[in-house]
């Protein structure tokens, strides 16, 4: 007679039929059966002794493969999958031996709770056709650890190591093949992603799936329909499934839960700012540690030339460390380029070699000659024509596209519209060929001709508000330009501003216009110190302080892109008390009167060469304002990041 074999209670509550599970895949069993519970505790610890066969990279649930031959799956909650990993964290990985009582994942609470998700979590006997079983503990109070609720007979079939169950090779190709002819083809699919035991597809249009062949499929357990997502049930082998079909189909990864960026956690509409801001985020989470690797090394050249005086700007050493902090900042089209095709779901060598384009070396030279001719004279739009394409005037900005970021985005942006129309629309014997071939062909010359040159036309239009707003009011020009300065930098439209200022310096011996910018690294650099007095969380502070290390030194873009866009309310804070300072410095007349180092280190370049004048004094005050305004900022709004769902890395 076989051994009696039983699994514990999971975690202490109350165990439920898996009837009263709200999702169809637990309630229907079409994984398994088994048992739910419901509780109030913040970990979920092991049933039996086994094998982690299956750990969820959104770290959701996880199987074991118990000694006696079940096999077992515990999912935590209901579409946790969509929390990205946010607000769990697994304690256990794959292949580890795990005895009764071994903490496998633990549940943030009061995340769970703000996020408004159901906590319920089924354990589901996924190979319990093999197995002898009786559920014992449905309706009951159960103690971790402690309470039986399944008992179970092994059998030798079912005591076979879990791996020998596992199929590879020539069967998933042949079921990935007939999973993508029938949700409708390769043109048909968005994206895809998978959990623990389903493929999850977004598609152009579902009523070309066909649903009934699917479900029939050997290997396709159930397909369901729900929330603007195309699902194939496959197990928990859907793993290896979707590896072969991602090779086969030749589709870009995606993160997990980035299907609708118009929604937030919680499935509302978002803002156009707030879409905004994901977007942004997005884009340079893979970025943000090279951003702050870059920023300290850039920090540390001025530390070594300017402060110590120990490195020579004339000097291979120089040279070698400038490159390495400037490397990313230069080529910030390729790199922008890369993560933009990623969370625009194009595949990322295309926004590699379109961000290429604009930095191509031969296309950056093209200033340095002599012009063709003048488009818009005698306006703000003013632009010299060094270049033609097919007759059309090429109007490339004198400082290039280096740097910049708005321009590259657009483009991917339009480059995976038309990709996936191309998809769509060529027959397929010709895809492979014609699609990159007619996206690159169209997408750089679009983006050279029209996107590149309406970033310039609005460049010149700031530029001209600018004076504008300068000439009617310093001070109002203050608080405008210096609450918007950093989103000007970040979409790369501060350029024109920055030589507007070393004309005034060679015009007029000193310029009023950039000391009304001068507070934004500061403000940032308060907004830092703010969210590192909040924060308890070490990952957190790790980023912090070198975003404030590197704003200090007038590199913002780090605290830009890692501690304020992910924090609304402390972003509009930071910007404003950068702006209250920049209102005090053109209130009183403060004045730039040569170039030198950024950041706190330049103040030096404000002192009027006659002497120390209420303008410099008037600047400082402002620089101490900016300061501890953004401070209290962080203080106040520097808590977690929105919806606890931009954090920096780079199912069900």
């Amino acid at each position: 007679m076989a051994e009696k074999l039983k699994l514990v209670a999971p975690v202490d509550g109350q165990c439920v039929d898996l009837a009263q599970v709200p999702d169809d895949t637990f309630s229907a069993k079409v994984l398994g059966d088994g048992v739910a519970f419901v509780y109030d505790g913040n970990t979920v610890y092991a049933p039996a002794a086994g094998e982690i066969t299956l750990v969820a990279e959104t770290n959701h649930a996880v199987a074991i493969h118990t000694t006696g031959g079940l096999d077992l799956l515990l999912h935590v909650g209901l579409d946790t999958v969509n929390l990205g990993g946010k607000g769990l964290e697994m304690l256990v990985k794959m292949g580890q031996q795990v005895k009764v009582g071994t903490p496998l994942i633990r549940i943030d609470r009061a995340f769970m709770k703000k996020q408004g998700v159901n906590l319920i979590t089924p354990m589901v006997l996924t190979n319990g056709d093999e197995v002898n079983f009786t559920v014992t503990g449905v309706g009951s109070s159960v103690k971790q650890g402690q309470t039986t609720v399944v008992e179970y007979e092994a059998t030798e079939e079912a005591a076979a190591p879990a791996a020998a169950t596992v199929d590879t090779g020539s069967k998933y190709q042949k079921l990935c093949e007939t999973i993508i002819e029938n949700v409708g083809g390769k043109s048909n699919v968005i994206s895809v992603t998978h959990c623990v035991t389903r493929l999850r597809f977004k598609l152009q249009d579902e009523s070309k799936a066909n649903t009934q062949v699917l479900t029939n499929t050997k290997g396709v357990i159930q397909v369901i329909q729900t929330g603007g997502q195309y699902q194939v049930v496959i197990g928990p082998q859907v793993d290896e499934v979707y590896k072969v079909l991602m090779e086969i189909g030749g589709f870009s990864a995606v993160d997990p839960g980035d299907v609708d960026q118009k929604k937030d956690d919680n499935g509302e509409k978002q803002g156009i700012v707030s879409r905004f801001l994901v977007m942004m985020t997005g884009i340079f989470q893979p970025l943000l540690s090279m951003l702050m690797a870059g920023g300290m090394i850039k920090a540390l050249l001025v530390l070594l030339t300017t402060v110590m005086g120990v490195v020579d700007t004339d000097s291979g050493t120089y040279t070698i460390l400038y490159s390495m902090g400037d490397a990313l900042f230069y080529f910030f089209p390729v790199a922008i380029g890369w993560s933009a095709a990623r969370k625009f779901g194009l595949k990322e060598i295309y926004g590699i070699v379109l961000g290429g384009v604009l930095v191509y070396p031969d296309l950056v030279a093209i200033t340095s000659g002599e012009a063709l001719y003048t488009v818009f004279a005698g306006t703000i739009f003013e632009s010299e024509v060094y270049t033609t394409f097919l007759g059309i005037p090429v109007i490339f900005p004198a400082v290039g596209y280096t740097s910049s970021v708005i321009p590259i985005i657009v483009i991917v942006w339009v480059a995976s519209l038309l990709f996936k129309w191309l998809n769509k629309s060529l027959p397929a014997m010709l895809r492979s060929f014609f699609t990159p071939f007619l996206t690159l062909l169209i997408t750089a010359p679009v983006g050279l001709l029209v996107i590149g040159p309406i970033c310039m036309l609005l460049q010149g239009f700031l530029t001209g508000f600018m004076s504008f707003i300068v000439n009617l009011n310093a001070g109002i020009a203050g608080l405008i330009i210096g609450t918007f300065w950093s989103l000007l930098v970040m979409c790369g439209l501060h350029m024109p501003v920055i030589i507007m200022c070393n004309l005034n310096i060679a015009t007029y011996g000193y310029d009023i216009i950039h000391p009304l910018f001068f507070t934004g690294a500061i403000a940032s650099v308060g907004a830092c110190i703010g969210v590192l007095i909040r924060t308890k969380d070490a990952e957190e502070r790790s980023q912090i302080i070198p975003s404030a290390i590197s704003s200090f030194f007038g590199i913002n873009e780090p605290t830009l892109y890692a501690v304020l866009f992910p924090r609304k309310m402390l972003m509009y804070g930071t910007f404003l008390s950068a702006g209250i300072g920049s209102m005090i410095c053109g209130f009183c007349g403060s004045k730039l009167y040569s170039f030198g180092a950024s950041g706190i280190l330049g103040l030096p370049c404000y002192i009027n060469p006659e002497g120390i004048d209420f303008g410099f004094i008037a600047l400082c005050i402002a620089m101490v304002v900016s300061f501890v305004l953004a401070m209290i900022c962080g203080l106040i709004f520097g808590g977690k990041k929105d919806s606890d769902g931009l954090n920096i890395d780079m199912s069900l």
